[in-house]
This record gives structure tokens, sequence and C-alpha cells, in this order.
């Protein structure tokens, strides 16, 4: 039975993984073949956010962006060496397309669109000497010299509620570092995470810096991708990209990038220390039934937030005293009436919010639907009219059920275990929960006949909730939650949430398992299949049609000895090109290269090796270019590249490079060989694709006539 539970959920994932593949409009599609590349800002120095590194966009929000636009099909061309001031401005005067990473304010969203939920979100820190004393607190910098950076939101906040600071601009982040360092500022003010990896990265010893955690002015910040305002299909597909994203992949952004820049020792005020010091012991009321979240068994605390607590209790070298209680309401009624000081695992309400305050959310999770293996896959509460669904009684998502779902006929149960139970017996038709708290239960317990049905679109948000009369409690408890390493919660999750992996399993095993998964997918797939309407089956079969039809068109923009773009292919490129070059006044180059000789490779050593020859042209091309170039075949032995926002100076440059690495290249051949290059730049007022392509082959056959080997511009 457990084989069977395993290979149910496995389906499930499955269902939910195709579930999340991206769906665009035709109009949507139209936008993207209309407007293949996009300009986006790369600011000079705000690593590890976005940053210039050998001549390279870097950082989490260039990770991301990039992520985002592979998904939707778009190329970038990342525009780099600007002030932010001026980014800003180049996105309100329509050249920028877009700004990976930026602060939402009232100000801004008159010029830009947001993208629906932010990349990520972040804290300030002050920046100081490390032989100064502590400044925890914007109060502490009266009276004092603060560098921000120029154009950021710091600024216009320090001269708006601070006038008592002075303040001295600087062009980057690290600019205003070296300001703090050589004693010409007296702290900085920035994100904490960016303090922390340029402190890492340039060995800035001397400094440190210390998080801003409760400031009026200075709290946490959501970033968003920002965008031209004048282009809401761009917003349409950007919001669509990003909801497709993995939490895999957003995971291991943030490991790359922001791993490391947790603040690992605490800052505690004279008022929390002397409290620590006169409370020893903090009681806490749990769940007492709710693995694998949180357990009271043996009159003892487990579960991933016990383990939370064990870590915030070594970093702050206080007691945490469990006080058990039987039920979910009786923990919620102890910390009302002041028998326990704080709830180890709590969801933010409303209600709640009258008597507790909530820490940052240390675990997010999703809510599934379980039913009876007997049932089809359900997408939706709506779906399950007259239904009965029972869940936890006083759980938080009790509120966001009822208010999704009015319609819905849900029934309450003491806990997960029970709730199962009746789903069983027949007495409700679904049980609603957590995704790790249902699988613990199918684990351990012996449900033989239940399954995973469907993921809801609710997700749930756990903190600590901390009683709203201890203010100095939270701030404590907050900050030891920060203290807690990206790897350290990883480790808690993956010890708690059961995974197993089997070693050695005979191999007729794998494939007898396999076959019995394939048949069971068949079958849900089948059962699924006899219940859709019959335009649900003609959308697919459209959408499979289309698919061939993108592969097929793949297949013949491509030149197949090469594998770079061929002539028809060339052709559509250059004319959204130059569309978009008069549009927006940007420069276009294109460069036409001609083998010298190549005939005399096909007549002494023959076709194949001729192959061979233009395969490696090929690939010295693809080197030397960017990603939002476009190279391909020309026909025969001449190649063309078109080279959008570059000039004249610069194609020639690029031109030059490629004709030495030619030059010098190894061919197997007895003799050396070479290219001719001809080189062009679009008139915006004068040129069509004709008569571009007219003097960029008069450049080549000029090269040509002059004794070959060389480059010709005009």
């Amino acid at each position: 039975m457990y084989l069977i539970r395993t290979v149910v959920l496995f389906t499930f994932f499955i269902a939910c993984s195709f579930a999340q593949e991206l769906q665009l409009s035709q109009e949507e599609r139209n936008f993207i073949q209309e407007h293949p590349v996009l300009r986006v800002q790369n600011e000079r120095s705000w690593a590890p956010i976005d940053f210039i590194e050998n001549g390279q966009a870097k950082g989490y929000g260039v990770d991301y962006i990039n992520l985002v636009a592979a998904k939707a099909g778009f190329k970038l061309d990342f525009i780099s060496g600007r002030s932010w001031s001026s980014y800003l401005s180049m996105l309100e005067e329509k050249q920028l397309d877009i700004i990976s990473s930026m602060k939402r304010t009232q100000q801004r969203e008159y010029y830009s669109n947001f993208s629906e939920v932010p990349i990520i979100e972040l804290y300030k820190g002050v920046l100081q000497r490390r032989d100064t004393d502590p400044i925890s607190s914007m109060q502490a910098l009266k009276g004092k010299t603060v560098a921000v950076l120029k154009g950021y939101s710091q600024e216009e906040k320090l001269r708006l509620h601070f006038p008592d600071i002075k303040i001295i601009l600087a062009e980057s982040k690290l600019e205003a570092m070296r300001l703090v360092m050589n004693k010409q500022a007296d702290a900085s003010i920035d994100y904490h995470g960016v303090h922390q990896y340029n402190i890492s990265k340039y060995f800035f010893s001397q400094l440190h810096s210390i998080p801003l955690k409760k400031d009026k002015y200075f709290t946490s910040v959501s970033h968003y991708i920002a965008m031209r305002n004048d282009l809401p299909l761009l917003k349409s597909i950007i919001d669509k990209s990003m909801k497709v994203l993995s939490e895999k992949e957003i995971h291991e952004l943030r490991e790359k990038w922001l791993g490391n820049t947790y603040e690992k020792h605490i800052q505690l005020d004279t008022h929390e220390r002397l409290y620590l010091q006169n409370k020893r012991t903090i009681n806490f009321c749990a769940d007492p039934d709710w693995l694998p979240v949180e357990k009271i068994e043996a009159e003892k605390h487990i579960g991933i937030s016990s383990d939370y607590l064990r870590e915030i209790s070594k970093n702050l070298n206080l007691q945490f005293k469990l006080i058990p209680t039987a039920s979910w309401e009786e923990s919620l009624r102890f910390v009302q009436t002041k028998k326990c000081d704080f709830l180890s695992s709590v969801i933010r309400t409303k209600e709640r919010e009258k008597f507790l305050n909530f820490s940052s959310v240390y675990l997010k999770m999703p809510l599934v639907i379980t039913t009876r293996s007997d049932t089809f896959y359900v997408h939706n509460l709506k779906n399950l009219k007259n239904k009965k669904i029972g869940i936890v009684k006083n759980y938080a998502y009790q509120d966001l059920l009822l208010r999704d779902y009015p319609k819905a006929n849900i029934v309450f149960v003491s806990n997960a275990y029970e709730g199962l139970k009746e789903v069983e017996r027949g007495t409700i038709y679904a049980y609603v929960d957590i995704l790790e708290a249902t699988s613990e239960q199918l684990r351990t317990s012996s449900f033989s006949d239940l399954k995973v049905a469907g993921r809801l679109v609710e997700e749930i948000s756990l903190s600590l909730g901390v009683r709203k009369d201890n203010v100095i409690l939270f701030d404590i408890i907050e900050k030891g939650l920060n203290t807690i390493s990206t790897e350290q919660k990883k480790e808690i999750y993956d010890k708690w949430v059961y995974v197993t992996i089997e070693e050695g399993i005979d191999s007729a095993l794998v494939w007898k398992f396999l076959l019995g998964l394939g048949l069971i997918i068949l079958f849900f797939l089948y059962r699924y299949s006899v219940t859709v309407r019959h335009n649900n089956q003609l959308l697919s079969i459209n959408e499979e049609l289309e698919k061939l039809n993108n592969q097929l068109e793949e297949l013949s923009q491509t030149d197949q000895l090469t594998k770079l773009s061929n002539r028809r292919h060339l052709d559509n490129i250059l004319t959204l090109e130059l569309k978009r070059a008069k549009r927006f006044h940007s420069k276009l180059c294109v460069i036409l290269l001609d083998i010298d000789f190549f005939k005399k490779v096909n007549d002494t050593c023959g076709h194949q090796t001729g192959d061979e020859v233009l395969k490696a042209i090929a690939a010295i091309l693809q080197k030397n270019s960017r990603q939002i170039d476009t190279v391909g075949r020309w026909g025969g032995e001449e190649f063309l590249m078109i080279l959008s926002q570059t000039n004249l100076v610069q194609a020639g440059i690029l031109a030059e490079k490629i004709r030495q690495k030619i030059t010098e290249h190894n061919f197997g051949l007895d003799y050396p060989l070479t290219a001719s290059f001809g080189v062009a730049e679009l008139d915006i007022y004068k040129d069509d694709e004709s008569s571009l392509l007219s003097r960029v082959d008069a450049n080549l056959y000029t090269a040509k006539e002059s004794g070959r080997n060389r480059v010709i511009s005009s």
C-alpha cells in the first residue's frame, strides 16, 4: 500500500508540473516576435543584486530576469555603465524596456508597470567602521554624516524624515563604502545583504553592517521587475513567465547570490539584555499533533519548529519551556490568557493580530486536498459542490478557505489523523491540510485507500507568534530567527519532511515499478480525459499542433550544416531589427564576410573538408558574438552578422577581431585560410533592407578586389 501511495503522490506532482507550462495568447506570442530583444539596465556596483564584472552583467536580479526571459523566449540587451537616476529617466522616456529589480513607489508607478509578485525582499543595514560605537537605530545617526547612493530611495527618506543627518552622495555602492572606510562619512545606509556581500568580496575587514529591523522608515522592502507602462502585453508575459519559475530555480538563485549574507551575530540593546538576565525561561505553546511542523510527544516538543527554537535558544543563550496542551484551540487560549509567552508555529490572521506580533515567515507550505483513491483529481474546492470538506478547527487557513470558497461545505475535525480517518470511512469527501502534514500521516498511519487529489493555489506561511504585550521578547526572537542560515533551514526541512531513496534495487524491480507507474498514469489520464469537455480536447490538439509547427519553423530557420540561422531567418530578423532601430533611433550594423579562395579547399581537399571548414568558421562567429546578435549563413561560403545597438566603429573592431581569429585558426590545411569583410551601418533616414545589404555587399567586393583578408567599412 505504501508503494501505491508513493506512486499516487508522484503522479500528482507530475500533473502539477504539466500545469506549470507557460501558456501565452496569440497576441502575446506576436508581441515576442515583434520585440525579440528587450533592453535591461545593468548597474555598476550593486552586488550581489545587479553589477558588472569583467564586462558581464551579474547578480541575483540579472540571473532572475534571464530566467524569466528564457521562459518567454526573449533575448536581453543589458545597458551598462549608467547611474541609477539615468536608468530611471531612460525607463520613463522608453529608452529602457525593463529594470530588473526596483522598489515600488507611487511616483514610479506614473511611468512603470510592476510585476504582480516581487523577486526578492530585502532589509536595510547601517554600514560603519568597527572601531566606532555600534549604531543600531536611526536616532543614533543624528548629527552624523551618512553616505548614500545618488537617486536612491534612502536619500529621499533621509532628507524628509531625518533633517539632522548630513548627507554625502555617492555614485556607486563601493564609493559609499570607501567614504565610510576613509572616515569621510560616519555610516552608509543600504541593503544589509549588499553590505555583507561587498565586505566579504573586497575584504573591507574594518567595516561591518548592522541590520535595521524595526525602524519606522527603513523597513524591509520588496523589489519588483519594472517595465515600460506603454507595453501592457510585456507585463502580462513577464507575470506569466514568473509564475512558471520553479521553487528550485529560485532557491538556487538565492543560494548562489544571497546564501552568506545573513547576520550571524546578534546585536541586543540594553533593554533586551536586561530582559534576558531577569527572565531566563521563556514559556511557549505548540500544536500538539501537526507533524512534521511540530508535535508534543511524551511532553517533549519535536518537529521543524522545535529545531528552529533549538537554534534560537543556542544563539541567545536562553531556555524555552514547553507548556503542554491537549489541542491547538487550547494553545491559542493559553497564549491569550498569558500562560505562555509565544506560539512556536502560527499563521497570521486579522483576528490573531489583536493579541500576537508575528515574526518573519520561516516556512511556506502548499495546501492539498486528500480524498479516497477512487475519486478524480480535484483542482478547486468549487468543484466539490455539496461535498463535505474537513479541516482542523481553528487552523488559520479556515478563514482563508471560507473567504475563497464561501459555498464550500466545510466541517471541522480535531487533528489531521481524524480528518484522514473520516475521509477513509466516507463520512466526509475530502480533507484539506498542508502537503507536508498530509504526507507524514499517509506515511506513518495505516491509510490504505487515500490519495492526494489536488493542490490549491492558496499556501500558508508560518511564523513565531509572540504576545502583543511583550514587544521586547518579540524583538529578541526576531533577531534570533534571522541568525539561522539558509543552509540550516534546508537541513531542518530535509530532516523532518520524509524523502527516501532506495539503493541497491534490482533492475527488474525498477522496470516493473516503472511499468506499473506508467499504467497508473495512463489510467488516471484516461479517467480525466473522459470528464473534460470537447472544447478542451480540441484545445489540447491545437496546442500540440502548434508545438509541432514551432519545431518545423525552427528547422526551417536553421542551416543544417553550420546550425546557424539560414538565409530566410536572416531576412526576417534583419527586417525586425531595422524596424526597431528606426523606431527607437538606435544603432544597427551588418557584417558580411566571404571565405577567400574557398573553391580551392573543395577542389584540393574535397567537399567533406570544405564542410568542416564552414562549421569551424561558424563556431568562430558564434564564440565572438553577443547573445543579442544574429549570425547566419548567407549562402555558400558567405556569412552575415546582424548587430543591434552597435555603431560602425564597434562593428569594424569586431570584424577585425574575427578576421584575425580566422587567420590564426588551424583548419588542418596545408595553407592559411583568410576571409574578407564588408561592414555597413544603417542610415535610419535613407536605408531599407535592400539598400543596406547592397552597401555591405559593395564593401565586401571592395575588400576582395583590394587584395582580400581585410575589412572595409562605411
